[in-house]
Order: structure tokens, then sequence, then C-alpha cells
């Protein structure tokens, strides 16, 4: 897999990789561990999707941490909520401040 495109995100690497496919996956690795090959977030069609998807990332990850949730396998979690599947809101281009009122809306359930 070749790195196409990378940058820094709350003690992490994002990474958007091409696959054999000739798709391209959104990871996100520790910067602690800089061999390993991170933990696909999503898989997209386009390297311009990729990248978009990976970048948004960055800000929905800020956006969840401001409210509570951290990311586990894939989904922003929080006791006692909803979890909230990264991929789906990557493919939706949901943007931070949707985020917000999606996680608002769960705490009044």
């Amino acid at each position: 897999m070749t790195v196409k495109h990378s940058i820094p995100c709350e003690g992490s690497e994002v990474s958007v990789r091409e696959t054999d496919k000739q798709t391209y996956q959104v990871t996100i690795q520790a910067q602690v561990n800089p061999l390993g090959k991170g933990n696909v977030l999503e898989t997209f069609p386009s390297l311009e999707e990729a990248i978009q998807a990976a970048e948004l990332f960055c800000k929905l990850h800020a956006a969840a941490k401001l409210k509570g949730y951290h990311l586990e396998e894939g989904h922003f979690v929080k006791p006692d909520r909803p979890r909230l599947h990264v991929g789906l809101l990557l493919y939706k281009k949901t943007m931070p401040e949707e985020l917000v009122l999606i996680i608002e809306e769960a705490a009044r359930r």
C-alpha cells in the first residue's frame, strides 16, 4: 500500500493509502507506533474523496472529543450513548456542527 496523503490529527497520524484494488483507505495510527499500518476508518473509490474524508475526520474527531466521545473500533463512543459510525459520518460528509447536533440530540433521549 502506498501512502498518498498524511496529516497529523490529535496525537495521531491520519493517512490515505492506495490499495491493490485501486481503492483508498483512510487510516488512523498513533504517532507512538510508526511501524504499524494503523486502523482503517473507511475505504473510498477515489483519492479525492479519501483525502477529503481524512481532512474531515480530524474535524469530526475534535468535535466529538469536546463532547466527551473517543474513537474506538471505527466509532465515536461515550458511555450510555449511541455509538456513532465514523465511516458513515464520512460518507455522508457530516460537518462538525452537524455532528454536535447529532450528539446533543442523542443526549436528550
